[in-house]
């Protein structure tokens, strides 16, 4: 919008009464920076009658696919995006025992989701194009895992990996590295290195930043540890720790203005978002979460976003403040007790797909608001 400063029409001048620093200025001396007029909104598009754990999104050939960890149902839902209906419908059903975690990976020609499981092993499952569905690809060595929690799936120097995060007292977060040498039958993730027992792991994040590559691990019973790759032994190192910050139950990364931040979940107290300065994390700001299980960062465009999932309230949207450096309060959606938000993109509109532990999972469409109408 331009403002116009002349006009075939006789206006009285109006003046302003608030805020204090605006009081008593014409409104046509005020410029009106581009975009102030136009705002976004999260509506509702979907409800599905799924409770999940977990939902990754991924594409193949175009289309668009989400798989839910459903533990209740005893299975990996996987949906596909209905480019005609607008909405996602039901592709494949993964069985397994309390599956609580679906990760998907792409490498080369295969198609691949990672299932771990509370019983029973955890498996790798390939689609098959003939057909048309998921099937068991390979069982996953879990010899040293007793409550898997998360999956982090990363590629580090062409090389792809994933690590199963364990939260029981008497496991092994494990970490694994694809193979793929057919003349020795194998083809797969193999178990590669054993991080830090006893610390109840939740979450896993992997990083690059200053050319290195680091793995954050979260814990409920210690601070985060972060982990640095050694390019000499391949293997990843004990860096250091996320310090003054306990009882963690998700890390996740993302980057505003080029500078690396992570937001860090609490169920108890205040989550944290953190910047990456002198090597180091150093806290910018807390917000009050008593219940939180997510703390995810998105975005659409140049708006970027935190939703803050709780299991006692509303999610609630922050939207990122380019001039304070900091995330302020946006608006409220309802979710029962989410446990992830992913960002899907398709047919020129955006959406929130919101897993629900204890209710329907939703997903909501992230639309433009003109104000000036």
């Amino acid at each position: 919008m331009t403002w116009l400063k002349n006009t075939n029409a006789t206006v009285s001048d109006v003046f302003c009464a608030s805020p204090g620093d605006m009081k008593g200025k014409r409104l046509s001396d005020l410029p009106i920076p581009p975009g102030e007029c136009m705002s976004t909104d999260f509506v509702r598009h979907q409800s599905i009658p799924i409770q999940a754990m977990s939902a990754d999104i991924f594409s193949f050939k175009e289309d668009i696919f989400v798989a839910m960890a459903a533990p209740n149902t005893n299975s990996c839902v996987v949906m596909e995006w209905d480019h005609i209906e607008m909405n996602f419908r039901k592709f494949d059903n993964i069985t397994g025992k309390s599956v609580v975690g679906c990760k998907s990976v792409l490498i080369d020609s295969h198609v691949l989701i990672i299932v771990t499981q509370l019983f029973g092993g955890s498996h790798v499952y390939k689609f098959d194009e003939q057909q048309n569905k998921f099937t068991k690809f390979q069982t996953i060595e879990v010899f040293n895992i007793s409550k898997p929690n998360d999956i982090e799936v990363f590629q580090m120097d062409g090389d792809w990996y994933f690590v199963i995060v364990d939260s029981s007292k008497a496991g092994l977060s494990t970490l694994y590295k694809w193979s793929d040498k057919p003349d020795r039958n194998e083809t797969g993730f193999y178990s590669y290195q054993f991080l830090h027992e006893w610390f109840r792991d939740t979450d896993a994040e992997f990083v690059q930043v200053d050319g290195k590559s680091y793995l954050i691990l979260a814990s409920r019973s210690q601070p985060p540890v972060i982990y640095l790759w050694n390019k000499s032994s391949l293997k990843f190192i004990l860096h250091g720790e996320v310090p003054n910050i306990d009882d963690v139950v998700s890390v996740k990364a993302f980057r505003e203005e080029g500078e690396l931040y992570l937001a860090l979940t609490c169920y108890i107290g205040d989550s944290k978002v953190l910047k990456w300065a002198n090597k180091q994390f150093t806290e910018v700001q807390a917000l009050p979460s008593r219940g939180a299980m997510i703390l995810q960062p998105f975005s659409f465009r140049d708006r970027h976003y935190l939703a803050l999932g709780s299991d006692y309230s509303f999610t609630q949207i922050y939207l990122w403040d380019v001039e304070t450096k900091t995330f302020h309060k946006f608006k409220d959606i309802y979710v029962q007790s989410p446990r992830s938000f992913n960002v899907v993109t398709n047919d020129r509109r955006n959406f929130i797909f919101s897993s629900s532990f204890k209710g329907k999972s939703m997903v909501f469409e992230h639309i433009p608001v003109d104000l000036s109408l």
